[in-house]
């Protein structure tokens, strides 16, 4: 491992840390990210000299002082547990790893998932939204339309079949029988090409379904699926996870329906995460791009507001982590997929997404491992009546 060390010239805001932890790691995969009084020390295993990263710390620095955030919502809720449930989760079988972030859920942890997704769908009732089904793949092509390989290759899963031949396939079963030493398969010459990928995020198969339409009518839209994104905890934990379920609400149309269909939603979410009791805000948040001119899109989004976060308290880890966003995407996929409005416009899109196993996660760290510690009211919002049960 390299390592620089950068001046910054002041005290850093842990806002401005964060930002600056997140931007630094997306661009160097693995770095370690040390704040000192007046300076910042890199750790990585990238090709890039010294003068390279304190070129790029100095500039993010810059950023990171221009970025203001902007609270939209704060239920200043004091939660009543401070340990980390999981292993109590993991003890009862609730939760049961099969990979590192991938996890199996059951009981009582899957009956608040379930019931978090019932009251994201009740949301999306409340407007009208259409419901929608989508493939857990994206086709290349759709990666291509939206720049997604260039902006996020820190994400992708791409999937790809052995290749269509016989002597192939032979060769490929003969390496990888179950008497064979192996953990991982290799994407050799023995892969055909990739054409399409594991899902990366809900809402752009909407807009995708939408390619070429004219005439648009304002319309909200929902769908529930897995998302897949080359990330997971760095402790095995809930709180980050390659295959993770998300609900959206997405909504596509006309400028002025599009910002007014956003300020509906963000109060429902606020009601939403207050009638759970959760210590929990909505404040304005960046996408971790990946390519050369990142900041510049961060600072872009902060300007125009366009990305929110709910951001909930995770006692132990003394943080805060991210279990839903609301997002304008402008006219973006408009023009991406070529969607116009009953007037002939561009059409304009945004959508709402909350992560089930985050969210559910967070009221477990808050509220208490078994669902009898928890308060009666969020029992009973939650459609969970009243447990005494001591496992559940």
């Amino acid at each position: 491992m390299k390592e620089t060390t950068c001046s910054t010239a002041q005290t850093l805001a842990n806002e401005q840390r964060e930002f600056l932890t997140q931007m630094l790691q997306t661009s160097l995969p693995g770095a370690r990210v040390e704040f000192h009084a007046d300076a910042i020390n890199v750790q990585h295993a990238g090709q890039q000299d010294d003068a390279a990263i304190v070129g790029m710390v100095k500039r993010l620095v810059y950023i990171a002082r221009s970025l203001n955030k902007d609270l939209l919502f704060h239920n200043a809720a004091t939660p009543q547990f401070e340990r980390d449930p999981q292993p109590y989760l993991e003890s009862t079988r609730e939760v049961i790893q099969v990979h590192p972030g991938f996890f199996t859920l059951q009981g009582g942890f899957l009956e608040v998932f379930k019931a978090i997704n019932g009251r994201v769908r009740a949301m999306a009732d409340e407007v009208d939204a259409i419901e929608q089904e989508y493939p857990a793949v994206w086709p290349v092509r759709l990666f291509k339309q939206i720049d997604y390989f260039h902006e996020f290759p820190h994400q992708v899963i791409l999937c790809a079949p052995v290749k269509d031949d016989f002597d192939t396939r032979k060769r490929f079963a003969d390496t990888y029988g179950k008497d064979a030493e192996f953990e991982t398969v290799a994407m050799d010459q023995m892969m055909a090409p990739a054409e399409y990928g594991l899902e990366p995020a809900v809402c752009d198969c909407c807009y995708y379904g939408l390619e070429n339409t004219s005439e648009l009518q304002n319309a909200y839209y929902t769908c529930y699926n897995k998302v897949f994104r080359n990330e997971r905890s760095g402790f095995g934990g809930l709180d980050r996870l390659t295959c993770f379920s998300v609900r959206d609400i997405m909504f596509v149309g006309d400028e002025q329906f599009v910002l007014e269909a956003r300020q509906v939603l963000i109060e429902r979410l606020s009601t939403f995460l207050t009638s759970l009791q959760l210590d929990a805000k909505i404040e304005t948040a960046n996408d971790p791009f990946f390519s050369n001119d990142a900041v510049m899109k961060s600072v872009f989004q902060n300007a125009h507001r366009l990305k929110y976060e709910l951001l909930a308290r995770i006692p132990h880890l003394d943080r805060d982590i991210a279990v839903g966003s609301i997002n304008f995407h402008r006219d973006f996929f408009g023009k991406a997929f070529n969607i116009e409005t009953l007037t002939g416009a561009t059409a304009f899109s945004g959508c709402i997404g909350v992560g089930m196993e985050r969210l559910t996660y967070a009221l477990y760290c808050q509220h208490g491992e078994r669902l009898s510690q928890w308060p009666q009211p969020v029992l009973d919002y939650l459609g969970l009546g009243r447990r005494v049960d001591q496992g559940r």
